[in-house]
């Protein structure tokens, strides 16, 4: 079982520990912008600043983050609900944004990450949200298409290939 919970709501340490999960595995942390680059205390000042537009960073959108944390009370993944769509989030990022640590990877937790976060925007008016995924992703692919998503088209730049999901609210 899994419950969620805002970074304010967990400890400095649970944070820095699934930070350094992602580093020792040189792995890229998706749905925690900055969390590589600011201190913890920072960070979780710069995701409670992102979610109001009044102190919102410039050039990102107000947002809600999320920790997926487990029974044992260790985070399992993070996940970024985005409230609107600049010009990149619409072509690359979409409203959504998560990682898995690689130790807790495939038991599920993605498919219940999206579920919670897909909801959370639908109750905020939405009617449809944009997901994305690198498509070499395949276990990421798998995770939007099981939670509903429908492929739109392929976004190509440079080295990558996006795929673009819309999940619709039911």
């Amino acid at each position: 079982m899994i419950t969620f919970k805002e970074p304010v709501d967990v400890s400095f340490q649970q944070i820095e520990d699934y930070k350094n999960e992602f580093i020792l595995n040189n792995e890229t942390i998706h749905g925690a912008a900055k969390l590589t680059e600011l201190s913890t205390n920072e960070w979780v000042k710069f995701v409670e600043n992102t979610k109001y537009k009044e102190t919102v960073t410039p050039g990102f959108v107000t947002a809600h983050t999320f920790f997926a944390v487990n029974d044992t009370d260790k985070i399992v993944g993070v996940i970024n609900a985005r409230d609107e769509l600049n010009d990149y989030l619409l072509n690359f990022g979409g409203h959504v944004g998560y990682s898995v640590r690689k130790s807790e990877r495939r038991k599920g937790y993605a498919k219940k990450m999206l579920n919670y976060v897909s909801e959370f925007l639908f109750s905020l008016g939405s009617n449809k949200i944009l997901v994305t995924c690198d498509k070499n992703n395949i276990a990421s692919k798998c995770t939007i298409e099981s939670c509903g998503g429908i492929l739109e088209n392929e976004v190509i730049d440079q080295n990558r290939t996006t795929l673009r999901y819309w999940i619709y609210k039911k």
